[in-house]
């Protein structure tokens, strides 16, 4: 497997998001075969800066996971970001999520909304998110990359 193909969305999920899923998921996939181990139809992908701390901040944490809907086509289930929320004893929640498998979106500050009925405030956030999140991994800002299944 060298490259992958994902399904439609109605985020416009760029190019360069797709290869990196890819080019990450195809290292793993040929790790996980020379341990003769069967590939699966799910995997979620984790980058981290394990230096991100409530205290001193950092590159927030994102998950992404992917599902296999045909032997040649993929789909992006959803895009979550996490953050520290709360003074005294803060804890690590979800910031931001784009949860394309059930066609709604979510930030901190206005919970739950659908991409039905608010379309263009969601594509203007994932862009911006998105912009951010891959001159992130140019930067090399996650020193921790890792897929699961």
């Amino acid at each position: 497997m060298s490259v992958i193909s994902f399904t439609p969305t109605l985020l416009p999920i760029s190019n360069k998001l797709k290869s990196l899923l890819s080019q990450t998921l195809c290292v793993y996939l040929t790790q996980v075969l020379k341990l003769k181990q069967k590939s699966e139809e799910r995997y979620t992908f984790n980058f981290r800066d394990t230096s991100y701390n409530a205290e001193k901040g950092g590159f927030r944490p994102i998950e992404i996971a992917i599902h296999q809907q045909s032997p040649s086509k993929w789909s992006i289930e959803y895009i979550t970001e996490f953050a520290y929320f709360g003074n005294y004893y803060p804890e690590l929640e979800r910031s931001m999520d784009f949860d394309i498998s059930n066609n709604c979106w979510f930030t901190s500050h206005n919970g739950w909304l659908s991409f039905k009925n608010h379309q263009q405030d969601a594509k203007d956030l994932y862009q911006l998110w998105e912009n951010n999140f891959l001159a992130y991994v140019d930067m090399e800002a996650y020193d921790q990359i890792e897929v699961n299944s």
